[in-house]
């Protein structure tokens, strides 16, 4: 039985080590979210899902990982713009044996684990996973696709490939499908493309996906927005992310479940008021290509336009505000 310590446990991180204590693995869950850590301590997560089931599981809580003890297996499930202070709070958990994970949603996110651990450790992918917070100790979760989370790492050493064994076996018996294989990347930025699309623009033109499914300029806006990910994506070695395949097919993605939800950027921008994982999205494009010497105009313009709503929350018009 191996110790797992999910960093950041809000809906997401709940649900991940849910399946892996189903599985049989030894969990601890980290947040500074009070109430949920109390809550799930004290009387277990409950966990529903769409078809009616609910299970309570008993997991090990904590407000932060510094007084853990070390962690045969940390993961990173905080927002992508916690990183970094998420990872400093969590050192005393990374021994030289730790590996450490991350299925942040986003581009560069394993580069920034390599501050703390080696690249023989680290591993990385992306999930298709949905879980929102009911109230504190409870959540509402999911899982679709042929598998449900797709894992790679920077190096195949054999300590690296038995961890990836355990992982698959031990989710497996929580009920979930994992896959570990040399194409996570692809993965990865095949998700980030569907993020990078249409997240911050859909906060940025404050319209749900069933509306903007039916506007052309929109896909107009999209489609230039997709041919500058596709090419950085070439230029980065990333084979198979096929932007016209994706372009016919999202029309029906944003009439199905998603259809009248808010994105997770668009959520932030126009509800929380809070910062973005813009830099981890369409930020990176902006980046990646300016190192790359491709140009990315309208990624550059959705990561800007993105920072400066961002930095003036409260300055933004409201309809009822005095002059």
């Amino acid at each position: 039985m191996k110790k797992i310590a999910f960093i950041g446990s809000g809906a997401i991180g709940s649900i991940l080590g849910a399946f892996l204590t189903k599985g049989g693995a030894d969990v601890i869950l980290t947040d500074p979210y009070k109430e949920h850590m109390d809550k799930i301590a004290a009387e277990g997560l409950v966990v529903n899902y769409p078809n009616g089931d609910k299970e309570n599981v008993k997991i090990k809580t904590a407000y932060s990982a510094e007084d853990i003890g070390i962690m045969d297996v940390v993961i990173v499930m905080t927002k992508t713009t916690h990183t970094d202070s998420a990872l400093e709070g969590a050192k005393n958990a990374i021994g030289p044996n730790t590996f450490v994970g991350t299925f942040q949603n986003g581009l560069g996110n394993p580069e920034k684990l390599l501050n703390y651990a080696s690249a023989e450790k680290i591993f990385y992918g992306c999930l298709n996973v949905t879980s929102r917070i009911l109230r504190p100790g409870e959540i509402l979760g999911n899982v679709f696709g042929e598998y449900n989370i797709f894992a790679g790492s920077m190096t195949e050493s054999s300590e690296q490939k038995e961890l990836q064994q355990y992982l698959t076996e031990t989710f497996a018996k929580g009920g979930v499908k994992y896959k570990y294989d040399n194409e996570a990347d692809l993965h990865v930025w095949t998700k980030a493309l569907l993020n990078i699309s249409g997240n911050a623009l859909q906060g940025l033109v404050r319209l749900k996906p069933a509306v903007v499914a039916k506007d052309e300029n929109y896909f107009t806006l999209l489609e230039l927005v997709v041919d500058e990910v596709c090419a950085v994506a070439k230029a980065k070695g990333i084979v198979g992310l096929d932007g016209e395949k994706f372009m016919q097919t999202l029309r029906s993605v944003y009439t199905s479940d998603l259809a009248h939800h808010w994105s997770s950027t668009a959520q932030d921008m126009l509800i929380g008021k809070r910062q973005t994982e813009i830099e981890s999205l369409n930020g990176a494009i902006a980046k990646y290509g300016e190192e790359l010497g491709i140009d990315t105009p309208y990624n550059k313009m959705i990561y800007l336009a993105t920072k400066v709503i961002e930095d003036h929350y409260e300055d933004q018009y409201q309809e009822n505000a005095a002059k």
